[in-house]
């Protein structure tokens, strides 16, 4: 398998204009950067570092050797200074998630190593990848620590109370940003696209028939309508009350960016030929 591996490639090359623009807002709110360290560093980190430390299975070299490989390959290709450590949970849905900041680590759901196939894989391995890329671990913990008793008390919540808006629409917008570093990971917008139909909930038995360019029509139908302000309000409550922003409009966001020559700009400014085993 030939893939470009990406030199000198920075989250510069894919950042989404709102990821960029919330944070630069968030940065500026009067003790966010306190909060985020005491949050983050303090609190999340160190949870993080417990739980899955005896939780799941440890991905290397010797427990994994395929999956350890498909890491190191997508890291390879993204430029990664590091490569996060990885592990796997029991949970049969196509996903995976990131925790850690200071020691990241991916962890892929069962589900996303039966059902997507190697190259979907690398998919979801550069969407994590992407997260950590962008330097989005330590707002995406916070947003995370929103979801815990502490954050519903009436201190928590009157600490959050001016950032909880923005962080919770950021943590959407996030995942457009991450879709990027994903596509440039496997390098196919058929691939990407096939993996977010998966995603969506095609059922295993009709995987034999993906329909990618009804998808695609899918995406494009569901931008250019519901175009209405209410619909717009309506999109935005909906879409925010999700935990994952819908995978229609991920399609749509990411085929935007492909179209209008992002990616293969990113490609041809960084991409240098290497064959994968």
């Amino acid at each position: 398998m030939t893939r470009k591996v990406l030199i000198g490639f920075q989250s510069d090359d894919i950042i989404h204009d709102k990821d960029k623009s919330t944070q630069d807002f968030l940065n500026k709110i009067p003790g966010f950067q306190k909060l985020l360290k005491i949050t983050v560093a303090d609190m999340m980190e160190k949870m993080a570092a417990i739980e899955y430390s005896g939780n799941g299975l440890n991905i290397n070299k010797n427990s994994s050797p395929k999956l350890n490989l498909a890491l190191n390959q997508a890291a390879r290709i993204l430029a990664m200074d590091i490569v996060p450590a990885i592990s796997t949970e029991w949970h049969y849905a196509i996903n995976a998630f990131s925790v850690g900041d200071q020691n990241k680590r991916l962890v892929l759901l069962s589900g996303a190593v039966d059902l997507l196939n190697e190259e979907e894989l690398q998919f979801i391995l550069g969407h994590e990848l992407g997260h950590m890329k962008c330097n989005h671990m330590p707002y995406l913990m916070l947003t995370e620590s929103l979801y815990t008793p502490i954050a519903n008390t009436a201190m928590g919540s009157l600490i959050l109370s001016t950032i909880k808006m923005p962080l919770m629409n950021w943590y959407r917008i996030a995942d457009f940003t991450a879709d990027r570093a994903g596509l440039l990971c496997c390098q196919d917008i058929r691939v990407a696209l096939s993996t977010m139909i998966k995603m969506a909930g095609l059922p295993k038995s009709y995987y034999s028939q993906i329909d990618i360019n009804s998808f695609i029509l899918q995406a494009r139908d569901f931008k250019m309508n519901f175009t209405t302000n209410l619909d717009k309000v309506m999109k935005f409550i909906s879409n925010n009350g999700t935990f994952h922003p819908w995978l229609v409009l991920r399609a749509s966001e990411l085929l935007d960016w492909y179209e209008s020559g992002a990616y293969n700009a990113v490609i041809q400014k960084h991409g240098t030929n290497i064959k994968f085993n």
